[in-house]
């Protein structure tokens, strides 16, 4: 790493003076600042370096000469009454500044090369270029007062090129997944594809770190950052999971999922591809002999966007992936594509990710492993021993995604040793327990496992478990509300009954509910309950038959431990 100097700066920031309300009738007290201290430092240059990312680049220092006091030493200063912020600019007006906020009792702030090289990138300066950037303390006393400002310090910075051409997608937790969007000609437009759950969440981050989602205010699939808006939501796909082609649009504030259900290939060769999700590929089963093939690979997909929302959209594009049999990208109309059958016989055709961009042409020999079906329910024993007395089969989690072969449902724990998961009733022996990471809300999950897995506070919980995965993620319950009949999305209570887990509603059917009621946990649309046929089901669409209800009054009940939800008239 090249770095010129170490920049230590002594800055104190010019404090005004201002009155300040006492609860004591009668006084007001006033703050007093004391001397103002110069900027100071010895640096001259700072380059920054791509390959030494978290290394220190600059450090700023202002000692408590700039502190505030108050006129009745008798009074303490309110908490929260002095500020300080760092103002970047390549003015010395500081009319397009960049702050950083310092934390309160903070008289120093650091700055890594990367976290300086966004700075510097937000101001507009180009990898590469050395740009003067001139540098003061903003102090703020307090709401309605004019802020106070240090003398001005200069610098000369060297940023290196950030490279905007990735982007990375995040969970719904915003932690980093394996998921990319790529910009080639890194003008904010971000694409690719990806293979997503049903109304699966997720957000974006940039090379500059901004993190983009959902605006809270203007519609589905129109996009923000926290850099624009005070408050966002996260990205969500429809519900229909599966294979998307995904736009994000930084720059018009918009973004778009293009659902892929299906690739035909004709040609030499000649099928229907499926899409394997978990392993983000298609695939297809053919007999073919050996040698160059030219085949086209086309579809439909179903377009989703502002313009459509996340429901039913009547958008149809057409799909293509055009280019060679190693470089394969989408367009909305096929081209020929020669690939190479390297053996005669029946195998499997796939197409691979190469990047989010790109896809490529394979062709590997039928699996012989056979694939476990996941089975409907899992078990769960010893979380209630405290209770029952013994370690049973009486309570289990349903089956929600086949794919990940994820359950979920409602638990009442009240347990003394912990608890595992079994495959099967009345079956000891193939059981899931601690994996050795995590506690009694999360972590790891491990197959004939020794450990049990430790059990929350007594209480009604949510737990889910993914065992591809193996993980297990546990919320308790605070509240239930149900969401959607007539139409309605707000948020209405339900009420817990003795039983636990049980929790009703009388509920007024009086228009059509085209999507059914789902019930959220703590009112949330992450953690929420939709079914069919009686049956609930973690994060499904609303229930599938309230649209035929009748107009009238009805108890919707609901039972979480058991995974159900029924109505009955209301005379």
């Amino acid at each position: 790493m090249k770095i010129n100097h170490i920049s230590r700066i002594g800055i104190a920031a010019l404090l005004g003076v201002a009155a300040v309300a006492c609860d004591k009738d009668g006084d007001v007290l006033t703050i007093v600042a004391d001397d103002d201290v110069t900027v100071g430092t010895s640096a001259e240059d700072i380059v920054l370096d791509y390959n030494n990312l978290s290394a220190l680049a600059l450090t700023l220092n202002w000692d408590e000469n700039g502190n505030l006091t108050l006129s009745n030493p008798a009074v303490a200063l309110p908490g929260g009454v002095l500020t300080n912020s760092v103002e970047m600019s390549l003015t010395d007006d500081f009319s397009n500044a960049v702050a950083t906020a310092v934390e309160d009792g903070k008289y120093s702030c650091q700055f890594t090369v990367a976290q300086l090289n966004s700075i510097m990138s937000r101001l507009g300066v180009e990898g590469g270029e050395r740009a003067e950037v001139f540098v003061r303390i903003k102090t703020t006393t307090g709401k309605n007062i004019a802020p106070s400002y240090s003398n001005t310090l200069s610098l000369h910075i060297t940023p290196y090129k950030i490279d905007m051409s990735i982007a990375y997608v995040l969970d719904k937790n915003q932690e980093m997944t394996s998921k990319t969007l790529l910009s080639p000609t890194e003008n904010g437009i971000y694409e690719g594809f990806a293979g997503v759950n049903g109304w699966e969440n997720w957000y974006m981050k940039d090379a500059l770190g901004v993190i983009w989602g959902n605006s809270a205010t203007a519609g589905t699939f129109a996009v923000s950052s926290l850099a624009i808006d005070d408050k966002i939501y996260n990205f969500w796909y429809p519900g229909t999971a599966g294979c998307y082609y995904t736009i994000v649009n930084t720059v018009e504030m918009w973004w778009s999922a293009l659902l892929i259900p299906q690739l035909t290939v004709a040609g030499d060769i000649n099928g229907e591809m499926e899409f394997d999700r978990k392993a983000n590929e298609w695939k297809m089963t053919v007999d073919a002999q050996a040698g160059t093939k030219n085949i086209t690979i086309s579809g439909t997909g179903t377009l989703y966007d502002m313009s459509t929302g996340d429901k039913d959209s009547s958008i149809n594009k057409p799909v293509a992936l055009s280019g060679t049999a190693d470089n394969l990208g989408y367009t909305e109309s096929a081209s020929t594509v020669a690939v190479n059958v390297a053996t005669s016989g029946v195998q499997v055709m796939k197409l691979t990710m190469v990047n989010p961009l790109q896809w490529a042409v394979v062709f590997e020999a039928e699996s012989e492993e056979p694939v476990e079906p996941a089975k409907p329910l899992l078990y769960i024993s010893g979380h209630d021993d405290a209770v029952s007395g013994s370690w049973h089969f009486n309570n289990y989690l349903r089956l929600y995604n086949e794919e990940e072969k994820s359950y979920a449902g409602g638990v009442y724990f009240d347990s003394k040793w912990g608890y595992k998961l079994y495959k099967e009733a009345e079956n000891w022996d193939d059981a899931w327990g601690f994996g050795g990471e995590g506690d009694a809300f999360g972590g790891n999950l491990k197959f004939e496992a020794k450990t049990n897995i430790p059990a929350p506070e007594a209480g009604l919980y949510i737990l889910n478990t993914s065992i591809n995965d193996l993980k297990y993620e546990v919320t308790a319950v605070s509240t239930v509300h149900y969401s959607g009949l007539n139409d309605d999305w707000g948020k209405y209570p339900m009420t817990a009954s003795e039983t636990p887990g049980v929790y009703t509603a009388v509920v007024e059917k009086s228009a059509p509910t085209p999507w059914g009621v789902k019930i959220l946990i703590n009112e949330s649309w992450d953690v929420c309950f939709g079914g069919g046929s009686g049956v609930l089901l973690y994060g499904k669409d609303g229930f599938d038959s309230d649209n035929e209800l009748a107009n009238g009054s009805y108890l919707l009940t609901v039972d979480l431990l058991n995974s159900t939800y029924s109505y009955s008239e209301v005379q």
